[in-house]
């Protein structure tokens, strides 16, 4: 039976240019996405770009620009990684769009009773938009991003975080909402073990520069980036209406809520978001999938730090498919993982070239030679079919996305074996050797499926060389494909 799944990435704010460290989220969350739908599941897929922080009112007094063309312009940036990596969402929510202002400042009356006007003195780091004690410091500077804390003196709004202590231990406790990879659940155990304090939810207009949505019934405070980024899961479908949309994806019981967020910012979104929307009574996410990052010379890449790689001229040096293929194999979510150049090029060579690649120009080759038309009827490779698709269902169910590749390797590991041991290029029996090739292509078919959520533009023309049109896979074997020889899908790189 179908599910339907409401997906989201976190949202980069814009006071920079994005580096690989974000594609790396979109594309490991549009690889879930596209597994989702190819086993028949209904998803609404959305991302975003904040623009509300004060990180990018700085940025554009420092480029000598508006801030609302600061914004534009590096949002339409962040928009370009849905061409430069075939990423497949639905919608793209940026936070100064009406239907957002409009929802934080529903979800801000609708939590009014959690919320209070208090004094508040503390150590502020601009970069993570968060305030900091002395104790989690490093060296006396933040530990994400290496500069001194400023102290900000202010009156503004609390949010009663306190007040949900008991209940989210008993979420995280009961699994009411999964944390994936399992690993991750001790971070948030450590949050909530050192006691939840009320945080702040505004700034003043004066220090926020007069940017950002102001706070309702008193416009002399702007709501604070973290309490108006997150509600960006329901702004984006229309909450401040009541929309069919938001009704569907998010009120729906049976809609599973799945965010996907890097491991920094886990604690807004485990344990601030959960408690807005008990505040505002609204229904919890199912999943909170948490990705480690990619880092550069062992450092993780920062916009502030200056070592980010840029994914766009990666994307066209290498090509989308390869890139998605290097980054959803080489790195779990477990783990940080280092973007390494002879790495990317190994695993192409070895896997894709010689590996796929090689495969897919043998057996196509054999099919062309032998008049191009396979009528899938025989499988004597069924039982490799089937374990393969069991081991890389098994994968996505946990999110072992790198564990997935294994499985399909493996099959062309077989499927090579195979070809050899038969010698098939060899066999001048016609029906056996219709039976080989008829197996052979059911090979190759289940590959282009399986490979679908990593390289999408290879699965198509994987298909295409098949003969495959709009045929479902239960309808295989009762057409006859006109089968076309595929050649330097990926030539070889030195």
């Amino acid at each position: 039976m179908s599910k339907k799944i409401y997906i989201t990435t976190s949202l980069p704010y814009v006071n920079a240019d994005p580096h690989l460290g974000h594609a790396l989220e979109f594309v490991q969350t549009d690889c879930v996405v596209r597994y989702q739908r190819l086993i028949g599941n209904e998803v609404f897929f959305i991302s975003g770009a904040d623009e509300n922080s004060l990180k990018n009112v700085l940025a554009a007094e420092k480029a000598g620009v508006s801030v609302q063309d600061w914004v534009n312009k590096q949002s339409d940036t962040i928009y370009r990684f849905k061409d430069a990596y075939n990423i497949s969402f639905d919608d793209f929510i940026k936070t100064t769009q009406l239907r957002h202002v409009e929802g934080a400042q529903k979800m801000w009356l609708s939590a009014k009773e959690d919320i209070y006007k208090g004094y508040y003195e503390g150590l502020y780091c601009v970069g993570c938009e968060d305030f900091y004690r002395e104790a989690d410091l490093v060296d006396g500077c933040c530990p994400e991003h290496k500069t001194k804390p400023e102290i900000v003196k202010e009156e503004n709004y609390f949010f009663r975080l306190s007040k949900y202590q008991k209940q989210l231990e008993e979420i995280y406790q009961d699994n009411q909402i999964g944390i994936y990879p399992s690993s991750r659940k001790s971070d948030i155990y450590n949050f909530l073990k050192e006691g939840l304090r009320d945080f702040s939810i505004s700034r003043s207009q004066t220090r926020a520069h007069n940017w950002g949505i102001p706070v309702p019934e008193d416009k002399s405070q702007a709501i604070y980036v973290w309490f108006d980024a997150l509600c960006n899961y329901v702004t984006v479908l229309g909450y401040a209406k009541n929309s069919p949309l938001f009704r569907a994806w998010w009120e729906d019981e049976s809609t599973e809520i799945w965010h996907f967020i890097g491991k920094d910012i886990s604690k807004f979104h485990c344990i601030y978001w959960p408690a807005m929307l008990m505040a505002a009574k609204l229904r919890l996410p199912s999943k909170i999938i948490i990705h480690g990052f990619i880092t550069s010379e062992g450092e993780k890449m920062s916009k502030s730090l200056g070592n980010g790689l840029n994914p766009f001229e990666l994307a066209k040096e290498y090509g989308p498919d390869v890139l998605r293929y290097y980054m959803l194999r080489e790195f779990s979510l477990a783990q940080d993982g280092d973007f390494n150049r002879i790495t990317l090029l190994e695993r192409y060579n070895k896997e894709l070239a010689n590996g796929l690649g090689n495969l897919l120009s043998r057996v196509t080759t054999l099919m062309e030679k032998n008049g191009g038309r396979v009528k899938p009827e025989f499988n004597l490779l069924s039982s490799a079919i089937e374990e393969t698709w069991q081991k890389y269902n098994e994968a996505f169910s946990e999110f072992k996305i790198n564990l997935a590749v294994d499985s399909f390797l493996q099959l062309i590991t077989k499927a090579d074996a195979f070809v050899n041991e038969k010698q098939i290029w060899k066999i001048e029996d016609k029906e056996q050797l219709e039976q080989f090739l008829s197996s052979l292509w059911l090979i190759l078919a289940n590959l282009s499926l399986l490979i679908e959520p990593f390289m999408p533009e290879t699965s198509k023309k994987i298909k295409e060389s098949l003969g495959i049109k709009n045929e479902k896979k239960e309808d295989w074997s009762k057409t006859t494909f006109a089968v076309k020889k595929i050649s330097a899908l990926f030539p070889r790189k030195q």
